[in-house]
């Protein structure tokens, strides 16, 4: 059997046939393009994530309870320092390796480009990058080791970041310590749970959130590359966060007392209503619970107050164990490009189909405990995530300036 007739018996079974519906229209290449584009889809993992987003299935509650937490601002000065130098030890013996999420846009902030090169407004109009090089920097010269910085494009700003890095001479950081990887790209679904098409010989794919990033560590070579570094602990977090402590050598000590596969920074939340995930217990394992799934009486339990952040360490061998395990798929409502029934490319105004998402935190029940720090928000988290008001680029230079 040929590769036309076995993709096309494959799409067959999976009743997913409609992707052909232009073949006859196509150019080789195009024939060539779309094949490829389809080999590339696990039409198995796709299929169950169409029932999941197809049926009325509700999956059991599962019990829910506080996670056991330190807070920082309770630990002695004396605890502190110890903490301090074990992670300056660390650092300095080249144990911790930093991982930037930042294959988001910065559309909602009216930045056409990457959000790590947008200018938050700071006298000095340093980008949320630089920012970041700044304080890597600043461990580089209270260690003299360079810590190994692997940045998570995606496929829509890869090309645009790196340039972006180059002309900035990748501000004073060295190159050889700063790797790229691409995020990996997942199909989109229409409400009826059909693969949609971009164009007659193009699939519609969209990044597939951040619990691509184990996964694409390990493709990328990235984690091979931490292994050979000798790298333990791996220090993951957002690039909208425009005060990040990146690989703060308080955490990294903590983290190694602690000794969990992963230690999290968390912020209390400002009130029970606060739209945030939260860290928890489930069914006695670690995990984060969002904010939508969370009973009134769960929001409003004062010991359920450690708000996610986005700042973490993994062991690098509880990341290398977990890698590759499938990760549930979750479904973004929104506008995506397509064709009509006649081949015409639109954009519609309205959502039209579902961006399928995964979430790095859906594997932390995998670790058998969490250390979590309570850290002072107004100190630690100041994300750049709208164009006004809170979080916003104003919010982060008031941050910025305040704790200078």
């Amino acid at each position: 059997m040929n590769r036309f007739s076995e993709i096309q018996e494959t799409l067959k079974e999976f009743n997913q046939s409609h992707l052909l519906a232009f073949w006859d229209e196509l150019s080789e290449s195009q024939q060539d393009q779309l094949l490829a584009d389809i080999e590339k889809v696990n039409l198995t993992e796709i299929s169950s994530a169409a029932e999941k987003l197809t049926s009325s299935y509700n999956p059991e509650r599962k019990s829910i309870g506080p996670v056991p937490y330190e807070v920082l601002e309770n630990l002695s000065e004396r605890k502190i320092l110890e903490y301090k130098q074990d992670g300056m030890d660390m650092i300095e013996n080249g144990k911790v390796a930093a991982v930037l999420l930042a294959g988001g846009q910065g559309t909602r902030l009216g930045h056409d480009g990457p959000k790590g090169t947008y200018d938050i407004g700071l006298p000095g109009h340093e980008s949320l990058f630089e920012l970041q090089a700044k304080r890597l920097l600043q461990l580089y010269k209270q260690t003299d080791n360079m810590i190994p910085w692997y940045i998570m494009t995606s496929p829509i700003n890869d090309e645009e970041t790196r340039d972006f890095f180059q002309q900035h001479n990748y501000f004073g950081y060295n190159p050889d310590f700063i790797t790229f990887f691409v995020q990996p790209t997942a199909p989109t679904l229409t409400p009826d749970g059909k693969l949609m098409l971009k164009t007659k010989s193009s699939l519609s794919l969209s990044p597939n959130g951040n619990g691509g990033v184990f996964s694409a560590l390990k493709s990328s070579g990235a984690l091979a590359d931490m292994e050979k570094r000798g790298v333990k602990w791996i220090f993951m977090y957002n690039v909208d966060n425009a005060i990040i402590k990146i690989a703060d050598p308080v955490f990294v000590g903590f983290a190694d007392e602690k000794d969990s596969p992963i230690a999290s920074k968390s912020a209390a939340k400002r009130n029970p209503q606060e739209k945030v995930g939260v860290f928890c217990l489930m069914d006695g394992k670690p995990s984060v619970i969002e904010y939508s799934e969370m009973t009134q009486e769960e929001s409003e339990d004062p010991d359920m107050t450690n708000a996610h952040i986005s700042i973490h360490l993994f062991k690098l061998d509880f990341i290398k164990e977990i890698a590759n395990k499938p990760l549930p798929y979750h479904f973004a409502h929104k506008s995506i490009p397509t064709v009509d029934e006649s081949g015409n490319e639109f954009k519609p105004t309205e959502p039209n189909g579902y961006k399928l998402e995964q979430f790095y935190f859906d594997l932390f029940p995998e670790a058998e405990s969490i250390a979590v720090l309570q850290v002072p928000r107004e100190k630690e988290f100041a994300p750049v995530k709208n164009k006004s008001g809170e979080d916003s680029p104003e919010t982060a230079r008031k941050a910025i300036l305040s704790n200078e």
